[in-house]
């Protein structure tokens, strides 16, 4: 059954997400030779040779930050218009900064490739490898169109609040941002996201989250997803992160990889405290239950997600080396005032 799904979740993103023609080039990067990662990479592979497409496997080295692979450096100078890629690894990609002097989405849309990314999958575990090739499958043919009411919304907000179902309540400034709803259109010049598809993101006016950050499903360090026994808390100042409350070993933690992305933001010229800075605010849409990886349950109706980091190119202008999602569930939203129930968001 999983090979099956593997298959047919190969299949959505050859001929659903990506529309990947005979004439066009796809390249596909991994870092492990096992695995769920390299099942996955590899079923994408021969859908793509039944279909004459011509295609490339990559084996990265796997690396949670720093400098790309030079193997993958080599494979993106050569990236021209209409190429297609797929990156599916456990780890990160690595940045691309010391040779291109930009990011890996902004290379994509500079050349007019296109693109579907999942990293960051350590966490998934293999009695939830089924439900998570479900969610590929299923994609965003059910919540495609409520996504973008959702993002029409937003589109033309000025103020949007969050209350969680633990305590979380954050309002921000979004006039003047404009919402990005990841539909799983990956199928035109220059698009690209992640998968599994079906979350809408807003990016607030730096400095603009005020309020109370619980976070009581999951937080992101490094590219593993750690699942909540007990809250964590996030105070805030001007839209900073100046404190962290909760279980010590996680609390410690959080803080090291804050520091250590300062760190790297200091180096490479960029303001230290630009990764504990609250960068965007993002609503799950598909129906499906969560299985304790962020790449997956942020998607799900019900969940939000709060991130600190890089905005910049996404829709805001937090300029940052480094970017963490953190999940918390959804008791409404308000948007201008307007309230919405989790179950109001499922059926807009």
């Amino acid at each position: 059954m999983t090979q099956d799904l593997f298959s047919a979740a190969a299949q959505k993103i050859v001929d659903d997400y990506l529309r990947i023609s005979p004439d066009e080039r796809f390249f596909i990067i991994t870092d492990r030779r096992r695995g769920f990662v390299y099942k996955l990479s590899k079923a994408c592979f021969d859908a793509a040779e039944k279909k004459k497409i011509k295609t490339r496997l990559v084996v990265q080295k796997r690396t949670s930050y720093g400098p790309a692979d030079p193997t993958v450096i080599r494979l993106f100078s050569n990236i021209k218009k209409n190429d297609c890629v797929f990156i599916c690894l456990e780890e990160k990609l690595g940045n691309f900064y010391r040779k291109f002097q930009k990011g890996f989405r902004s290379i994509m849309r500079q050349q007019g490739a296109r693109f579907a990314t999942m990293t960051g999958l350590r966490s998934l575990t293999s009695r939830n490898e089924n439900h998570f090739l479900k969610a590929i499958i299923i994609g965003s043919e059910e919540v495609r169109d409520n996504g973008k009411k959702l993002k029409e919304l937003l589109d033309n907000a000025k103020k949007i609040e969050l209350v969680g179902k633990s305590g979380t309540s954050i309002t921000a400034d979004i006039d003047g941002r404009k919402a990005w709803f990841n539909s799983g259109e990956f199928f035109r010049s220059g698009t690209g996201g992640n998968l599994p598809s079906g979350n809408v993101d807003i990016f607030p006016l730096e400095g603009s989250v005020t309020g109370k950050i619980v976070i009581d499903h999951s937080v992101k360090i490094e590219a593993e997803t750690i699942v909540l026994k007990k809250p964590i808390e996030f105070i805030l100042e001007n839209g900073e992160i100046v404190q962290i409350n909760g279980e010590q070993d996680i609390v410690q933690s959080l803080y090291n990889d804050l520091n250590n992305f300062s760190f790297i933001n200091h180096r490479a010229g960029f303001d230290p405290r630009a990764i504990f800075r609250i960068s965007g605010l993002s609503l799950g849409l598909l129906p499906l239950q969560p299985i304790g990886l962020n790449l997956m349950d942020e998607r799900l109706l019900g969940i939000a997600a709060v991130s600190n980091g890089n905005s910049w190119g996404k829709g805001g202008r937090n300029k940052c080396r480094g970017h963490r999602d953190h999940l918390f569930w959804l008791d409404h939203v308000k948007i201008d005032g307007e309230k919405f129930s989790v179950n109001k968001l499922g059926s807009l």
